[in-house]
Formats: C-alpha cells, structure tokens, sequence
C-alpha cells in the first residue's frame, strides 16, 4: 500500500510539471520509455538499485543518458527520484501517470479478451462500440484466451462484462442441474 501511495504522490506532482511545460503527452512516452527500460535492461535497473552506487554517480550516468532527449523538468525529477531513493518505484509512478494523463483526457484503458487473435475490423468496432457505449475515448488492450471458447469478455476497472461462450455454457450446466426432472 505504501509504495502505491508513494507512487502516485510522485506521478501526481511529475503531472503537475508536464502541464507546466504543456506536453503531458511527451512526458508520458518519455516516462513509459523509461519504466520499459528499466524493466528491460537489467544492467540499468541493478545500476539504480544497487545501494554501493552512490547516488551522485546514478545522477551523472542518468544525466548523460537522458539529457536532451527528455524534457528537462522531467530530467530534474529523475534526479530528485534518486536522491529520495525511490527509483525502484519508477515503474509504479510511470503506471499511476499514465493513469492520470489517460484521466486527464478522458481515456478509459479497457481489457477485451477474445478466444482468437481479432482481425483489425473487429478491433476497429469493438473500440467504436465501447466508446459510445462507455461515452469515452477507450484505450483497448487485447488478450488471448482460447479457454473462453468464443465471445469476448470486457474489463473497465473492476467491472467486468462476460459475454464468452464459456460462461454461458457454464450457465447452461447449472441450469440443468437444477431443473426438476419429469
């Protein structure tokens, strides 16, 4: 809970300096970029984690790294996450931004999951039937599951909406279980 917490107060505050530089959508690729970096290079992220480097020396490598390709109020708060010793918590902040920009712009992150890989057209009405059903701007992420047989199942935060073929079969087996037998 407490590194949620922390997170989000982090993400907040870098929002708050992408709307002074007015390129939130620039600080959200750059901050996406780095939380995937971070992910995917181990080298870097044991660099920035390891407490026998010292912080000054993580700011230079970052500073040499990242000046003049991220903005440069985005470039002092990566610094001021090091000196707070909080760059483990980069992928989380970077996560509880994006959430904040997406809020911001009234975009709505929904998870479709589909038995089979979907073709562009029905990704294409998918996001246009959510949109007006949901009076948003979605943000679709697509997920395979061949055990759901057929349909596709919608998640928007907490809710989901289950129309696999799955399910219903499932449905249908209790209800037969429960019906009276002549």
């Amino acid at each position: 809970m407490q590194g949620s917490t922390v997170a989000r107060s982090y993400a907040e505050t870098l929002f708050e300096l992408a709307l002074a530089d007015r390129d939130v959508e620039a600080y959200a690729r750059n901050i996406e970029e780095i939380a995937a970096l971070l992910r995917t290079e181990r080298e870097f992220r044991l660099f920035l984690a390891t407490p026998r480097i010292d912080s000054v020396a993580k700011k230079r490598v970052v500073r040499e790294v990242f000046s003049g390709k991220v903005p440069d109020r985005l470039l002092r708060f990566l610094l001021v996450v090091i000196d707070k010793r909080r760059q483990r918590v980069l992928p989380a902040i970077a996560e509880e931004f994006i959430r904040l920009v997406n809020e911001h712009f009234g975009r709505l992150e929904v998870d479709i999951t589909t038995a089979s890989q979907p073709d562009e057209a029905l990704r294409t009405e998918l996001k246009r039937r959510l949109d007006a059903l949901l009076g948003r701007d979605i943000l679709p992420r697509h997920q395979v599951d061949p055990r759901i047989i057929g349909g596709v199942i919608i998640k928007v935060g907490d809710r989901i909406m289950d129309g696999s073929v799955r399910r219903r079969l499932q449905q249908l087996r209790r209800s037969l279980l429960r019906a009276e037998l002549e």
